[in-house]
């Protein structure tokens, strides 16, 4: 079965290969020389000229041969489901899947959830400029019809307190800060930035995937770097909540049998 690789711990896979093939399973080849040489050379009498030499050569030669990362996964998942040290669970099976902690790996497949620190703390930081800028587009016509209408009775009254009333008026009905604040996209931005230094302190740049099965929640904490694309890219293909079934494959690290919740 060809897979989609959305991301992929190299260094893990290869650390565990090493010890369940009782060695490297990544074939690795290199060769490479290197040569220099340089010379200056001065022929004639003093004064008459002089003949500079530089001779430069170079010559490299690199080699490299290796199983890609994605054949040498797919060995080393085979080897491990072989072995029976693997508890997989999908969500085709429902409730009659029994899900344990008898297995040292497990390979879920689900629906995912990604939650991503780094996008909620730029909404937080910029949610009140998201929100007053939400506030104008959602009432840019009803605002224009307003400042238009309000504009003509200004040039059709003479009467300059009449007209001052108008562009009180004018004003008033058309602040973007006001009509934000009442539909509720203005919130305290010292509030916001507290809450924002709380949430990095404490979840740092976590990027997390989570999959619910029955009443179990499974979740992993991923390292950015082995994304095999960016996060913004991934989710934007596949949504925050995604409509496809995702497999997540990994080492039990942490559980609550009581809740029967898995992480």
């Amino acid at each position: 079965m060809i897979k989609n690789f959305i991301y992929l711990d190299e260094e893990k896979m290869y650390s565990l290969s090493s010890q369940l093939f009782e060695g490297v399973t990544e074939y690795v080849l290199n060769e490479s020389t290197s040569e220099k040489g340089e010379s200056e050379e001065q022929k004639g009498p003093v004064g008459s000229g002089k003949i500079l030499g530089d001779i430069l050569k170079n010559s490299e030669r690199n080699t490299e041969k290796k199983f890609l990362n994605d054949y040498s996964y797919t060995i080393f998942e085979k080897k491990l489901i072989d072995d029976e040290m693997v508890q997989v669970v999908s969500s085709d099976e429902g409730e009659d899947s029994q899900v344990g902690t008898d297995k040292s790996f497990i390979k879920i497949t689900s629906k995912a959830t990604f939650n991503d620190i780094n996008t909620i703390n730029n909404t937080l930081k910029n949610f009140n400029k998201i929100g007053k800028a939400l506030a104008h587009i959602t009432n840019f016509q009803e605002i224009s019809a307003v400042r238009e209408q309000l504009e003509k009775a200004k040039k059709n009254t003479k009467d300059r307190n009449q007209k001052s009333k108008l562009q009180t008026q004018l004003k008033s009905m058309t602040n973007i800060n006001k009509l934000a604040t009442e539909s509720g996209l203005q919130q305290d931005q010292g509030f916001l930035d507290d809450l924002s230094l709380v949430l990095t302190y404490g979840f740092q740049d976590q990027l997390e995937v989570q999959m619910e099965f029955v009443e179990s929640i499974f979740s992993a904490n991923l390292n950015r770097s082995y994304l095999r694309e960016p996060e913004e890219l991934v989710i934007r293909k596949y949504s925050r909540k995604t409509e496809v079934e995702f497999t997540l494959f990994g080492i039990i690290t942490h559980s609550t049998f009581a809740d029967e919740k898995y992480l």
